[in-house]
C-alpha cells in the first residue's frame, strides 16, 4: 500500500515538473539552491539552512525521475 502511494506521488511529481512551466521552475530552483555553495564558514545554522533548501530541490528531482540539468 505504501509503495503504491509513493509510485502515485512520483507520477504526480513527473506530471507537474515535466511540463515546460515545471522545467522553468526547476531551473530557477537549481540556480537558487543547487548551484551555490552550501557551506558558510563560521555559521553552522546558515549551512544547515542551505543544505535543507538543497535537499528539497534534490527530492523534487528524485521524485519526478528527471535528470539534473
Amino acid at each position: 500500500m505504501v509503495a503504491k502511494a509513493i509510485q502515485k506521488l512520483k507520477k504526480e511529481y513527473a506530471i507537474v515538473f515535466g511540463t515546460v512551466e515545471g522545467e522553468a521552475i526547476l531551473e530557477d530552483l537549481k540556480a537558487a539552491y543547487q548551484m551555490r555553495e552550501s557551506f558558510v564558514k563560521g555559521d553552522p545554522y546558515e549551512t544547515a539552512r542551505r543544505e535543507g533548501e538543497r535537499a528539497v530541490y534534490l527530492r523534487i528531482i528524485r521524485m519526478s525521475n528527471l535528470k539534473e540539468t
